[in-house]
C-alpha cells in the first residue's frame, strides 16, 4: 500500500548545486509545455471574444405551500398578480388571428365586471328576473363585453371570461351558419410579456417591442368548454462580485428582474353544470329577449407552488486568464510528476554516484577521466593521532606512513572503472523493468544507484552518523587547532571577506 500513497511528501533535498542536474530532456519538455501553454491561450481568448459573453443557470424552484414564499414576498406577489395589456379575437376554422369572426352572435364578456354589476344593482331587470346584457348608462358594460383586437389591462393571475352564443329566443342551438365546418372555434389571448435576452449587456428581462404580444391559443368546440390557465413567475438575477453587491444593495440598486407567462393550459368538457350558469345565476338576456349560452370558460390562475429561477454571471477577460493559468498549472504539476517519477529520480541518483567515484574519488569511469574539482576547495590536513601526543619525533613518523598510505589509495583508485552507461530510454523505463524481461548490466547499475541513495541519504542515516561525529568530537582533540574545519570552509572564509 505504501506504493499507494501518492499523498505524503518527500523530504526535500539540495543533492546539486543549482543547475547541475538540468537535462536537455527537461529543457525540451518545458518548451513543449510553453508552447502547448501560448497554443490554449489562443484558444481561450478567441473563444472568449467570439462567443457569449454571460453564462446563466436555470432552476425550476418548488415552494412549501406552508411557507407561502410567494404570497409573503411582497414583489414575487405583485408579480404573481400584475396587471398587464390583453386583446382577445375569436376566429373560426382557421388557426389565424387575423381571421376574426364578426358575428354579433359571438360575445367575449368579462366574469369578473359582469360579477360587480350585478353585484352593484345598477342592471335593469325585467319581471321574469332576468339582466339585460346591454350598456346602459348607469353600468360600465363597455368594460365588461370584450371588443376584438382592443386593449385591456386585466390581472395575470385572476383573469376569467366567457365565450358566449346569442340564442334565438330560447333555442340555444348552433345555427347553420355559425356552425364549425373544419376544426374548432379558435380564442386568441394575446398579452403583453417579454423576452428572455440572456446576452443582453443591461438587462436580461426585456419587454417587446411596441404592437407585439404573446398569443395564447385556446380551441373550444360546440359543446361547453372549461379552459385553466396557469400564470408562472419568472425571478432572474444577476450574480455579482461581494464589492458590487455591496454597492448596489448600499445605492437601492436592485439586481434581480420578474416577468411571467402562461405556463400550462388544461382543458376540459363540460358535464352540463357550468353551461346552465347564464341561466341560473347570471340569467342574462339582451334586449330581444334572446338568451345566451356558454361555449368556454376560460381563467387563469397564480402558481404559487414553484416559480422559474434564473441566473447569469458575466465572463470577463480576467476568467479567462484564470482559466488558461488554472489549467497550466495542473499541466505543469502533471508533466512535473510524471517526469520525476520516470526519469528525474533514476537520473538524480546516478549522478550522484557518478560525481562521487569521479570528483570525490577520482576514479576514471570508462577511460575517461573527469578531473576532480578540488581547486575550488581548500584540502583539511590533518594529522594522524586524534591525541595530542609531545614526541615530535613519533609525529613525523606517523606523517610519513600516511603519506605513503595515502599515495597507495591514490594509486589504486586511479584504475579504470568499466561501467556500463545508461541512456535516456534506461532511465525511462527502469520503473517498468521486470526480471521477466532478462538480465540487463544498465537496470542492474540503475537499481544499485538507487539503492546506494536509499541507504545513505535517510534522515536517520544522516542523524545518526551525525551524533557519531559529534561524540567524536567531544572525545578527542584536533592536533593542529589552526586546522579547524570553520576555518579552512569556502563559506566561513567568504563571511570573513563580507
Amino acid at each position: 500500500m505504501r506504493r499507494l500513497d501518492f499523498i505524503s511528501g518527500s523530504p526535500q533535498l539540495n543533492i546539486f548545486r543549482e543547475g547541475a542536474n538540468k537535462t536537455n530532456l527537461g529543457g525540451a519538455l518545458y518548451l513543449i509545455y510553453i508552447l502547448v501553454l501560448i497554443l490554449l491561450a489562443i484558444i481561450y481568448i478567441f473563444d472568449y471574444f467570439s462567443n457569449e459573453k454571460y453564462e446563466f443557470d436555470y432552476t425550476l424552484v418548488k415552494t412549501d405551500i406552508k411557507d407561502k414564499k410567494l404570497q409573503q414576498d411582497e414583489e414575487m406577489n405583485s408579480m404573481l398578480n400584475v396587471n398587464i395589456d390583453y386583446f382577445f379575437r375569436l376566429s373560426k376554422d382557421d388557426s389565424r388571428p387575423e381571421r376574426n369572426i364578426f358575428s354579433n352572435d359571438f360575445i367575449i364578456v368579462d366574469n369578473q365586471k359582469i360579477g360587480e354589476e350585478l353585484n352593484s344593482g345598477r342592471l335593469p331587470m325585467d319581471d321574469d328576473g332576468f339582466f339585460f346584457l346591454n350598456s346602459t348608462e348607469n353600468s360600465n358594460f363597455d368594460e365588461a363585453i370584450l371588443k376584438q383586437n382592443y386593449l385591456y389591462s386585466r390581472n395575470a393571475g385572476k383573469l376569467q371570461l366567457s365565450v358566449l352564443y346569442r340564442c334565438k329566443g330560447t333555442d340555444c342551438r348552433i345555427r347553420e351558419e355559425d356552425k364549425i365546418q373544419v376544426t374548432s372555434y379558435y380564442l386568441f389571448v394575446g398579452y403583453k410579456g417579454f423576452n428572455l435576452e440572456h446576452q443582453h449587456p443591461e438587462k436580461p428581462i426585456q419587454p417587446l417591442p411596441e404592437d407585439n404580444y404573446w398569443l395564447e391559443t385556446v380551441q373550444f368546440l360546440e359543446n361547453t368548454n372549461i379552459v385553466y390557465l396557469t400564470w408562472e413567475l419568472i425571478e432572474y438575477e444577476e450574480e455579482q462580485g461581494i464589492f458590487a453587491k455591496t454597492y448596489n444593495h448600499m445605492v437601492g440598486n436592485s439586481q434581480t428582474y420578474y416577468g411571467g407567462y402562461y405556463k400550462t393550459k388544461e382543458t376540459f368538457t363540460d358535464d352540463g353544470h357550468v353551461k346552465n350558469i347564464p341561466d341560473t345565476d347570471m340569467r342574462i338576456k339582451d334586449l330581444n329577449g334572446n338568451h345566451f349560452t356558454l361555449l368556454l370558460y376560460l381563467q387563469s390562475f397564480g402558481n404559487n407552488r414553484e416559480y422559474e429561477r434564473y441566473s447569469r454571471k458575466k465572463i470577463s477577460f480576467l476568467d479567462v486568464l484564470a482559466d488558461v493559468s488554472a489549467l497550466a498549472s495542473t499541466v505543469l504539476d502533471l508533466m512535473a510528476l510524471a517526469y520525476g517519477f520516470l526519469y528525474e529520480e533514476n537520473y538524480d541518483n546516478y549522478k550522484i554516484i557518478e560525481n562521487i567515484l569521479t570528483k570525490k574519488m577520482n576514479i576514471i569511469i570508462n577511460n575517461q577521466k573527469i578531473i576532480k574539482e578540488d581547486d575550488e576547495e581548500d584540502k583539511i590536513e590533518l594529522k594522524t593521532d586524534l591525541i595530542e601526543s609531545n614526541s615530535s619525533e613519533e609525529n613525523e613518523k606517523t606523517g610519513i606512513n600516511i603519506k605513503e598510505n595515502t599515495q597507495r589509495e591514490e594509486k589504486k583508485y586511479k584504475e579504470n572503472l568499466d561501467l556500463p552507461s545508461p541512456n535516456f530510454l534506461d532511465f525511462l523505463f527502469n520503473k517498468l523493468y521486470f526480471k521477466c524481461f532478462g538480465p540487463s548490466s544498465k537496470q542492474n547499475l540503475i537499481d544499485s544507484c538507487n539503492d546506494i541513495v536509499a541507504k545513505y541519504i535517510t534522515i536517520e542515516n544522516i542523524l545518526y552518523n551525525q551524533m557519531k561525529l559529534e561524540y567524536l568530537w567531544k572525545d578527542y582533540k584536533w592536533n593542529n587547532p589552526q586546522n579547524e574545519i570553520g576555518q579552512k570552509d569556502g563559506l566561513i572564509l567568504g563571511l570573513k571577506e563580507k
